[in-house]
């Protein structure tokens, strides 16, 4: 018997994934648009915040001299707190949604030192840099290895990935298997990437850490609007009903006063590797 390589194996994961996405999104009547459109904002954050891991452990690498490639970057979390803390940052982010969520924020905190790729990563056209950042991208991506091998071309020094122990979309699946009666397909996460990475003869450290901070709705109402948003479903059709009567089951409040979805478990690692 053949065994499938972890590249086929990922591969197939995410297409299989995409096509069920795709078959909800045409049942929905919908089209493909930016994803992140209305939401981008809640993943902005303070650059001068402390305590960040991800933070910390890449300023380890940095001098005021370095330079950081942040694929992926979206409104800057990581970008705009290691952009004080060396020469330069460019962020690859394709969604528009995005783009507009780090420059407003890098011209709120004063930061001139970031600048923006729109491109795809696979498209961009980018100079080497001494650190290679990518967070919580990877797992849609389909040709994987392709795009791990331009991670690590496009680095000097340092490639660091952080992912989820699960794909963060994961914590949607209850829900959609609610509203839509059929198991979801969830993408890969970390126990996928470090069999391909050693396929590939890349031998990373791993470093896990707590979760990235979830996007969490104000109430249970929000809370039903962001899983209508994440999967495809239209107001009033026989999925929408079967999700909101499902919304008060699946979804909790949190210590903080909103509402995330109940019992998903996240850790992520910083798999990171010196070239």
């Amino acid at each position: 018997m053949v065994t499938a390589s972890a590249a086929e194996t990922w591969r197939d994961r995410v297409t299989a994934h995409h096509a069920q996405t795709e078959a909800a999104i045409a049942k929905a009547g919908k089209t493909h648009g930016d994803l992140w459109s209305g939401i981008a904002e809640g993943f902005r954050d303070d650059p001068r915040r402390v305590g960040d891991e991800v933070v910390d452990h890449i300023t380890e690498w940095l001098t005021p001299k370095s330079t950081v490639l942040d694929v992926g970057g979206g409104a800057g979390r990581y970008a705009l707190p290691l952009a004080l803390r060396c020469r330069e940052v460019t962020v690859v982010e394709p969604s528009e949604a995005m783009q507009k969520a780090l420059r407003e924020s890098a011209e709120e905190h004063g930061i001139e030192n970031v600048s923006v790729n729109g491109d795809n990563w696979e498209d961009a056209k980018v100079e080497a840099a001494d650190v290679v950042l990518c967070a919580h991208v990877v797992y849609g991506v389909v040709d994987i290895a392709s795009f791990v091998r331009k991670l690590d071309a496009s680095a000097s020094d340092h490639v660091a990935i952080t992912i989820g122990t699960q794909a963060p979309l994961s914590r949607m699946s209850p829900l959609w298997e609610a509203a839509r009666q059929e198991k979801r397909i969830d993408l890969p996460a970390l126990p996928e990437l470090l069999p391909l990475l050693w396929e590939m003869e890349i031998y990373p450290d791993v470093r896990m850490i707590d979760a990235p901070r979830p996007l969490r709705a104000p109430n249970l109402e929000a809370g039903l609007q962001i899983a209508r948003h994440f999967l495809y479903i239209e107001p009033g059709s026989a999925e929408d009903e079967r999700l909101t009567a499902a919304v008060p089951e699946l979804m909790e409040e949190t210590p903080d006063g909103g509402v995330t979805v109940r019992g998903f478990t996240l850790r992520q690692a910083i798999v990171h590797w010196r070239k």
